[in-house]
């Protein structure tokens, strides 16, 4: 007879989202105090219900909220200077409706299993059982990459890099991009600037 362990009950995948877009951004910001902007960067993605996935010192992942991306997006461009930026939209519509398409299918052939069990002859039993083992193992893997791919829907995902971001004073050595300040002694002009020197 069947066993235990087949007598399963097939989860039930939600519909997909309307939005089908996977986002993915994308930032490279130099900053001074790269602890403290990863702590920015996690605490405004937590306060919208996101979560980072991996973190280092100069790299970090993170999950958001889609409806939310483009207000974290917007925090986390604050937190430095932003020297590099990119977006990607991947479209998951048809790798959905072939996923789902599969899934249905596997259910339908699964059930027919199901009834053949009930008449079929002792010997036949363990053939069967076999053949609905596989299927069972197939039906939960797609079940997997549905969620798998609405997850991506519903989070979208963020990459934020970081770059120190030297915050020294230039060296008081007179020079400057601009050839006009050149011909002054500009540490002098400001020394005397700071003591009233006339």
């Amino acid at each position: 007879m069947i066993s235990a362990a087949l007598l399963i009950v097939l989860a039930t995948v939600e519909p997909a989202p309307v939005q089908r877009i996977a986002v993915r951004d994308a930032l490279t910001i130099k900053v001074g105090d790269r602890d403290k902007a990863a702590d920015a960067v996690i605490a405004a993605a937590e306060s919208v219900g996101g979560y980072f996935t991996s973190r280092n010192d100069n790299y970090m992942r993170l999950r958001i909220p889609a409806k939310k991306q483009a207000e974290v997006l917007e925090k986390v461009a604050k937190l430095g200077l932003v020297v590099q930026r990119t977006h990607a939209a991947n479209d998951l519509t048809s790798q959905l409706e072939e996923q789902r398409t599969l899934l249905a299918s596997r259910r339908d052939v699964l059930q027919r299993y199901f009834t053949v069990l009930q008449t079929a002859r002792p010997q036949a039993v363990t053939t069967v059982e076999h053949e609905m083992t596989s299927l069972i193992a197939e039906i939960e893997e797609l079940e997997g990459a549905l969620r798998m791919a609405m997850h991506q829907l519903q989070y979208a995902e963020l990459e934020v890099s970081f770059e120190f971001r030297d915050r020294q004073p230039p060296a008081r050595d007179g020079s400057s991009s601009f050839q006009w300040l050149n011909s002054m002694n500009l540490a002098d002009l400001i020394g005397d600037f700071q003591y009233g020197v006339r």
